[in-house]
């Protein structure tokens, strides 16, 4: 059983995730609709990425291709120097569960189990010891702010509280990076700030990279880079 979390700090893999001419094809009917074509991007360990652009843009195609959610039609991904071309399916869940996290719009908390154990699960799924385990999840919870709720269930606690366990859940196991997909979109603006800060706050202690598609500019000022997808094609931001 494993006893410790892994430390990415540990591999000398400073680049944690690599695409190369990377493109995605979805078949509608007859047609095939390209997603994104010819995408080039390099997240290094520590970073903070945001991804912003007009609804349909790729934003979300694109980050479920980052994760290993989906497949690239052409051109390669890999995440801490493994290709995903080159694993199977166990071995690419493997993968994903050892170097990635990931926060949606939505919590998605298991609701008949407290925010504690909800936090817990990333660990028990990995073969840890449930002591163990739960004393990592209530030390990540204590780093959310909820130092309070550990035994409250996700009815229990209010918007910005699921939103912060689920980020908790996210960063237990300490990943090499965190793909979060419109994580402050179901927030209202004092609490999507909030979270937001705290995100980044925990990506820079534990020297997580860390990359956000989301369609708010007023949230976007204090990551190390901005990239637009515009015609399945990631630009600099320029504001």
């Amino acid at each position: 059983m494993n006893n410790q979390i892994n430390n990415q700090t540990d591999n000398n893999v400073k680049e944690v995730i690599v695409c190369r001419n990377v493109g995605k094809i979805y078949r509608d009917g007859t047609l095939n609709v390209e997603v994104i074509r010819d995408l080039n991007l390099t997240v290094n360990q520590g970073e903070s990425v945001s991804i912003v652009g007009a609804s349909g843009s790729g934003k979300s195609t694109l980050l479920h291709l980052l994760g290993g959610l989906d497949n690239v039609s052409n051109g390669n991904i890999s995440l801490m120097g493994q290709d995903f071309s080159t694993l199977n399916q166990k071995q690419l869940g493997q993968l994903r569960n050892k170097y990635l996290g990931f926060v949606y719009q939505f919590h998605h908390l298991l609701p008949e189990f407290s925010a504690k154990e909800n936090v817990m699960m990333p660990l028990l799924i990995a073969k840890y010891d449930r002591a163990i385990a739960e004393n990592l999840a209530v030390e990540m919870l204590e780093k959310v702010g909820l130092k309070q709720r550990i035994e409250h269930r996700p009815q229990e606690l209010s918007g910005g509280e699921r939103q912060r366990t689920a980020i908790a859940r996210a960063l237990v196991t300490r990943p090499a990076c965190i793909l979060a997909d419109e994580p402050t979109g179901s927030l209202d603006k004092k609490n999507a700030n909030s979270v937001l800060s705290m995100m980044l706050e925990l990506k820079k202690e534990l020297n997580t990279a860390l990359v956000v598609v989301t369609h708010d500019d007023d949230l976007i000022h204090n990551f190390d880079r901005v990239l637009k997808m515009d015609d399945g094609k990631l630009l600099t931001k320029i504001d």
